[in-house]
């Protein structure tokens, strides 16, 4: 079941015109995040996020944030699965002209089942030359690394991580974090701030030394660690960037410790 701008409707019968704005020049934004044994995991986080990126865009948000909640928490209902993704779409509606959003934006709230990737397996990344254009809106525009899947695939990487004169800022679809000497570092600019990052950091400080700046190429190839953070994967290490290393290819000390504490900040 599905919701769409108004009605809860079976998959099947879930339908956008033509004309949508999303379709036609993908102009839309989305949130995802999990909801554990019927239980939506940071909400309000993610609620704030949503309106953050609408706001941004200029797109009004159909429902007030009550309704939306509301609408989630039955979208969960309808789907009483363990481990549920739980995705909120909202595009330019429907466009007369094909380029000028309309003053009503469509909204869709879904959730299918959801698996989260081992935490004691690592991830390979292939970087790439790329710094994502409104980095602090979760748009719907993926096409740069939908376009490298190919590349990924022959090189075995399962995600790209973006660098730009020098400084890295994210991966196509999550936040990076480097260890180096016990001190966790995450980049500040060019980066999407998630909200699975915004905990991290949040407890992280009461365990390690943080810091939010600027993390150069350089620096991030002489890590320690690396970890990558998202509502999709909660923390995994990274732990072969362009077929370089970490932690001996095994998960590091601080990234165990780490992804400890942040099953523990879920269950609050």
């Amino acid at each position: 079941m599905i919701y769409l701008n108004g009605e809860i409707l079976p998959t099947e019968k879930t339908q956008l015109h033509v004309s949508d704005l999303g379709l036609l020049r993908g102009y839309g934004i989305f949130d995802f995040f999990r909801a554990i044994d019927g239980q939506p995991v940071f909400i309000e986080d993610h609620l704030d996020r949503f309106h953050n990126s609408a706001n941004l865009m200029g797109l009004p948000i159909p429902e007030s944030r009550d309704k939306l909640r509301e609408i989630i928490h039955e979208i969960i209902r309808l789907n009483p699965y363990k481990l549920l993704g739980v995705k909120m779409i909202m595009t330019g509606g429907y466009s007369e002209d094909g380029y000028t959003p309309s003053p009503k934006s469509n909204l869709i709230v879904m959730g299918k089942p959801f698996e989260f990737k081992p935490a004691d397996i690592g991830l390979k990344l292939m970087s790439m030359e790329y710094r994502r254009e409104i980095p602090e809106i979760k748009t719907l525009n993926y096409i740069v690394p939908i376009r490298a899947l190919q590349q990924m695939k022959s090189v075995g990487a399962d995600d790209i991580l973006y660098h730009k004169d020098g400084k890295i800022s994210e991966s196509s679809r999550s936040n990076i974090f480097i260890v180096k000497n016990e001190k966790i570092i995450t980049p500040l600019d060019g980066a999407l701030f998630g909200v699975t990052r915004k905990h991290i950091l949040s407890f992280a400080k009461n365990h390690f030394e943080v810091e939010e700046r600027d993390v150069s190429v350089q620096e991030y190839f002489g890590a320690d660690e690396v970890f990558t953070t998202g509502s999709t994967k909660r923390i995994i290490a990274i732990t072969n960037t362009d077929n370089q290393m970490f932690s001996g290819g095994a998960v590091g000390i601080i990234t165990k410790k780490l992804q400890e504490l942040l099953l523990e900040e879920e269950t609050k």
